[in-house]
């Protein structure tokens, strides 16, 4: 089909290229003359009606002569397609022939004689031209195209093309099948169908390395058995050693007023002891969660005092050693038991204990939570099943009982477990506040009847985050009878304290209300700490510095609760954003500098991090090979699409400039305008290695955000976990890029070097990639998928250089100002270096000889190279700072 339309588009250049009014030659006056220079693309401003003596640039004369041609009726009339003769004696093929002009011999009443390597405009010329390059061009005849399937070395001759090698149209040097093709001779393009056999040994090989890969995993598991039945641990008790610090935990009218005026927490005070569990509850928006925010530090207190071990200090500073389950069970799911245990114990113990004690640790907390049938059990999710939800919870209980922790809190550890699972978790923390001295706060619903007796103190918050109880859980329900409240014999205790914390109860001899309860509990508490001799102001006075505590911050919150609301809370907000900033950074920087230890716990530096982080994202990333040949084959797909459908696309030289100067004023443009798709080529292939990338970049933190703010919670550090998790996902971005290129070339007849296509593809992809990174740290997962298309869309097609085209750009007023966005876009340089290397082994005249089209220039190849390669650092760097500075409250 490809020669077929280069003969059609030949011979109606040729035709439509010779004009004149008479069969012989006339000459005619200089008055009646309409003179038409021969530069290219000059369009007649006048029909001419009878002859056309034309002016034409003779080589190596400054003046120009005039020339009189055919009609193109008459000249149409005379010509004849001939079959060409090969030089090299084979045989001709039916569809490659050229258009032949009467000669001498044939007696008729026109004919020409111009020598083979040259043209003439008209018959009995003394003026002839020098074909160029890409051209046939036999004796008496116009320039043809040179036929695909044949090569023309020089513009007398024309041979087959040989076995191996492939000839598309206007070829000069025969272009190498290169390796895994099959070029028979007079091939016009490459049959590339055993790259196939490529990608199946590329498959074969990853399969190797996953079987190698699963054998030493199957060794590391046995290696944890022998663990597991080693004297110590299997003749031991099931209960695990006590931690070397306990810590006792005493809150003074702690308050929160949010910076519009709303106030959440109010008066709040309490103690947790250690070897202790104390069950926090109340009906939604009490300020449960509230509540362990502000003792951990997580959310800044605007009133009250925390002492630890009786020493005002923030909890906060003992972060290394507090732990807390979250009420999601927040892991990787593709990991097993095992494998996030010791990931957990690794990254949080001091470094000073042997890394065998810290293995033997974890071997313990597996046996104590009752986890060694299942210790090398992937997780599992919606998709592949794994362990059940008891033992989900137990493993996210087990990932801060191996960093022994001195304090621990959960959030809702019962949520979305049955009755029996549920007790047995409570009956866990029990076992484990008594027996390991740790001290344990859990934030429960709707416990049973047995869940609720687990639990040893109790903290009853009502709305508003106002306390309703707190002490000896076995003391609440004397306390409210007390005052009056009567449970119902149908109705278990930890519901009617909470219908009691709702206001939805009444005392049965008194219209108490639920403020009533509060201050109520106020006086009590007063009384009881005056006993003990916890607090030492009396209850007036502590009652008073709740009422003056709580009018201060109404004082101070009055400009926050007028007309200037919005522009406070921003203030405030980003006040307090800059002063987190700043310390956390101060503190890197210490101790990065320095060297300097944690007084609380060293635990491993940001470099035994990184190798910690590194180890387990290959784990996860290179776990499942059945995931992870289908993302690769998933490439591979989106490169065949783009290869058929850039599999017609090519560069055919334009006509020469003396033809186009005598044509037709509708067929100029056609004429001076060479046949290039190239950037099209080069726009679908940047296109598609955009798109690929950006999702296949977003599955590396988008979907494990919530386990990235567990684990900075905890004390790791962002720059060795980004590091780690992206040098992980080298070899998926490398084999990615091979993929993609491999398809790319299937049908697409390439002709520039493989391995320049594939730098060019693999720099496109990371550039890419490192842009998924940054949209899955700004964007949720569930508005990826589009986001990430327009994306792909806005980068690899509007800012593509074609569609609009750069040179329109520069050259329109209304947009040149916008035309440095076009070079922050890595497909923009992608498609350009692509177009050069297609587009630089041509032997078209005007390719070397004139300026490129697009503003694009052979000396800007490297520099497209290292404008992606910066553009991808870029997003590197913007996409650690989006991870970094984004949801902050999350990562405390």
């Amino acid at each position: 089909m490809t020669k077929r339309k280069s003969i059609i588009f030949s011979k109606w250049i040729i035709i439509i290229s010779l004009l004149g009014i008479f069969l012989f030659p006339n000459k005619i006056s200089s008055q009646e003359s309409i003179t038409i220079t021969s530069i290219p693309g000059t369009i007649p401003t006048t029909v001419p009606t009878e002859s056309i003596p034309v002016a034409v640039d003779v080589p190596g004369q400054n003046t120009s002569v005039y020339e009189t041609y055919l009609d193109p009726r008459v000249y149409a009339a005379l010509i004849s397609t001939q079959p060409i003769v090969p030089d090299d004696g084979t045989k001709p093929l039916d569809d490659c022939v050229y258009v032949s002009t009467p000669r001498p011999y044939e007696n008729k009443s026109v004919s020409w004689d111009c020598e083979a390597g040259y043209y003439c405009l008209g018959p009995n010329n003394s003026t002839k031209f020098e074909c160029t390059d890409g051209f046939y061009c036999p004796e008496n005849t116009q320039p043809n195209y040179c036929c695909g399937g044949y090569y023309c070395e020089t513009p007398k001759t024309i041979k087959l093309c040989p076995e191996g090698f492939f000839c598309p149209v206007g070829t000069v040097n025969p272009l190498s099948c290169h390796y895994m093709a099959f070029c028979p001779p007079g091939s016009t393009f490459a049959n590339k169908y055993l790259i196939g056999v490529l990608v199946a040994a590329i498959i074969l090989l990853i399969l190797i390395l996953f079987q190698i890969k699963k054998k030493a995993d199957d060794e590391k598991n046995k290696k944890y058995k022998r663990l597991l039945i080693e004297p110590r641990i299997e003749n031991s008790e099931n209960i695990l050693d006590r931690v070397s610090k306990t810590f006792d935990i005493e809150f003074e009218d702690l308050g929160l007023v949010l910076p519009s005026g709303i106030e959440v927490m109010k008066g709040v005070s309490g103690s947790l002891k250690h070897g202790r569990t104390c069950a926090i509850m109340g009906p939604s928006g009490a300020g449960k969660t509230t509540l362990v925010s502000l003792l951990t530090g997580k959310v800044r207190k605007t009133n009250g005092r925390i002492k630890v071990n009786g020493i005002s200090r923030p909890l906060s500073n003992y972060r290394k050693l507090i732990g807390f389950v979250p009420q999601e069970d927040i892991m990787l799911r593709e990991l097993t038991i095992r494998e996030i245990l010791v990931h957990s114990a690794l990254m949080r113990l001091p470094t000073e204990m042997p890394r065998e004690e810290k293995k033997r640790k974890v071997v313990e907390v597996i046996k104590f939570l009752e986890l060694s049938h299942v210790m090398d059990t992937a997780i599992g999710d919606e998709e592949s099943r794994g362990i059940s939800g008891g033992q989900r919870k137990r493993t996210n209980i087990g990932m801060e009982l191996v960093a022994e922790p001195s304090i621990l809190f959960l959030d809702e550890p019962t949520s979305g477990l049955d009755s029996t699972t549920a007790l047995e978790v409570c009956k866990l923390l029990k076992k484990i506040a008594k027996h390991q001295g740790i001290t344990v706060a859990a934030v429960i619903h709707s416990p049973s009847e047995k869940s609720f007796k687990m639990f040893d103190d109790l903290m009853l918050l009502g709305k508003g985050g106002r306390v309703v109880y707190f002490g000896p859980r076995n003391e609440a329900m004397k306390y409210f009878n007390e005052l009056g409240f009567v449970l119902p014999e149908d109705e278990s205790e930890p519901d009617f304290m909470m219908e009691i914390a709702s206001g939805r109860v009444k005392p049965k001899d008194s219209d108490l209300s639920l403020e009533d309860l509060y201050y109520e509990w106020a006086f009590q508490s007063q009384k009881r700490s005056r006993a003990s001799s916890v607090y030492s102001n009396s209850v007036s006075n502590d009652y008073q510095g709740v009422i003056i505590n709580i009018e201060s911050s109404s004082l101070r919150s009055g400009f926050a609760t007028g007309f200037c609301s919005p522009i406070y809370q921003l203030i405030h907000d980003s006040y307090q954003y800059a002063i987190d900033i700043g310390l956390e950074f101060s503190h890197f920087l210490k101790g990065f500098i320095f060297w300097t230890k944690d007084p609380v716990r060293q635990t491993p530096n940001v470099f035994l991090s990184f190798m910690l982080l590194f180890k387990r994202a290959c784990l996860q990333i290179y776990r499942n090979k059945t995931r992870f040949l289908f993302d690769q084959l998933l490439h591979l797909g989106c490169g065949t699409f783009v290869s058929l459908a850039t599999s017609n696309f090519y560069y055919i030289g334009r006509a020469p400039d003396e033809i186009c100067s005598i044509s037709p004023f509708v067929d100029v443009a056609r004429c001076v305008t060479p046949n290039d798709t190239l950037q099209t080529v080069g726009v679908f292939a940047a296109l598609g290695a955009t798109f690929c990338g950006i999702n296949a970049g977003t599955t590396t933190f988008g979907y494990e955000k919530v386990v990235y703010w567990r684990d900075t919670s905890s004390g790791m550090k962002t720059i060795p976990y980004y590091l780690a998790k992206s040098i992980a996902d080298v070899p998926r971005i490398i084999i990615a890029g091979l993929m993609f290129s491999l398809a790319f070339i299937l049908f697409y007849s390439y002709q520039s070097r493989f391995s320049e296509i594939y730098v060019i593809v693999l720099l496109t992809y990371i550039a890419a990639w490192k842009m998924g990174y940054f949209l899955s740290a700004i964007f949720s997962k569930e508005k990826l998928g589009l986001v990430s298309t327009g994306f792909a869309l806005f980068f690899g097609m509007v800012l593509s250089g074609a569609t609009p085209r750069l040179d329109m750009v520069k050259a329109d007023n209304n947009l040149k100002w916008i035309y440095w966005i076009f070079d922050l876009s890595a497909p923009r340089w992608s498609v350009e270096a692509l177009y050069l290397k297609e587009l630089d082994p041509g032997r078209w005249i005007e390719i070397h000889t004139e300026s490129l089209k697009f503003t694009y220039s052979f000396d800007h190849y490297l520099k497209a190279l290292y404008n992606i390669t910066f553009i991808a650092l870029a997003w590197s760097c913007l996409a650690f700072l989006a991870m970094k500075l984004v949801n902050r409250d999350k990562q405390k």
